[in-house]
């Protein structure tokens, strides 16, 4: 009787090497340049408006997996007074840099 091993183990050896080489989780690249995200946001005061545009950039870079992010650049802030549906707000347009 003869018991034939080594295809399936030659098989499971390629998959397991394409699984690691193939996964984007299994080799972390410190080396990558960051991306940048950008978010909106609105409030009533101007601090609220640019920390709820930060939220918003860093939610997108969480989507890709990118959780250490810092701001790049100056928020814009833009200020109505006759908003239809709140009257006097802060909008906010911020920019992050995130790597993972």
């Amino acid at each position: 009787m003869k018991v034939r091993t080594a295809g399936p183990l030659a098989v499971a050896g390629v998959v397991l090497s394409v699984l690691v080489v193939g996964s984007p989780l299994a080799v972390a690249d410190s080396s990558a340049p960051a991306k940048l995200f950008t978010g909106g946001g609105r409030g009533p005061t101007a601090t609220v408006a640019i920390q709820s545009a930060v939220w918003d950039a860093e939610a997108s870079a969480g989507a890709e997996q990118l959780y250490t992010c810092t701001l790049a650049g100056e928020p814009l802030v833009f200020e109505s007074f006759n908003d239809p549906n709140f009257g006097h707000v802060f909008r906010a347009e911020a920019t992050v840099s995130c790597t993972p």
